[in-house]
């Protein structure tokens, strides 16, 4: 009987802080700055696994009109330094590398098939895109172009 009556009161309970809350009123007001324009920066660390150890760096700077200039090392799992330079800009980010990987012979076949694949549907799809617009001359301005490769 003890617990129903205390499940009961809480109940109660509840229902009432929910009743003396919804007289009350929240006001959220939402305030905009505009961005701040970017400011120069540079910086440069080297790290390392082990102490005294030194496998990674990283420098980077920015002349403060949004053009980011970098570069980093690493040493890969076989024991290479691999470098990278960098440019990130309003046009994306352009990455360097001073030796690239060399892509295997499995790899190298694996994306030839997948040119090939995706050349061979692009020219399915320009083929489905002719056929409609020979069938409804009048929804051209729905076609879109397919790029060369």
């Amino acid at each position: 009987m003890d617990m129903r009556r205390s499940l009961l009161i809480s109940a109660l309970a509840a229902g009432l802080a929910v009743c003396a809350m919804a007289g009350q009123v929240a006001h959220v007001i939402v305030t905009e700055e505009p961005p701040q324009p970017p400011v120069p920066y540079s910086f440069s660390y080297a790290a390392g696994r082990a102490p005294g150890h030194v496998d990674r760096v990283h420098s980077e700077t920015s002349d403060g009109s949004g053009v980011v200039r970098g570069q980093y090392s690493y040493v890969d799992p076989r024991a290479k330094v691999r470098t990278v330079d960098y440019v990130a800009d309003a046009h994306g980010f352009h990455a360097q590398l001073s030796d690239p990987v060399q892509d295997t012979p499995t790899v190298a076949a694996a994306k030839q098939r997948h040119h090939d694949l995706f050349a061979r549907i692009a020219a399915e799809h320009a083929q489905i895109a002719a056929e409609r617009a020979r069938d409804n001359p009048e929804d051209q301005d729905h076609i879109l172009v397919q790029p060369a490769f």
